[in-house]
């Protein structure tokens, strides 16, 4: 992990402190995903790009908006910590 994606883990010890439910409100604008949690969300959006996989406009400028993947379509750091928080701490591999 990079030396900015760590920095932003010795700030945030969860997804919430990281992206706050405020910021993830502003980004959100009236998008509607159906049943999916805007977590889920951004969570799964994030995990696209990393992928290489396409995914919505929407979802893409949700994630852009938040400062987890640029305009390139690239993960940022914040993106890297971020998936590391909603993924990589839960499995304790």
């Amino acid at each position: 992990m990079s030396k900015k994606a760590l920095a932003f883990l010795r700030h945030a010890q969860t997804e919430q402190e990281l992206v706050t439910d405020e910021q993830l409100d502003a980004a959100w604008g009236g998008a509607n995903f159906g049943g999916m949690t805007k977590r889920e969300v951004i969570r799964l959006g994030t995990l696209k790009c990393l992928a290489g996989w396409h995914q919505g406009h929407t979802s893409k400028t949700i994630c852009t908006e938040l400062g987890l993947i640029n305009e390139k379509y690239k993960v940022t750091a914040k993106g890297r910590a971020y998936l590391w928080l909603a993924f990589g701490r839960r499995t304790g591999f």
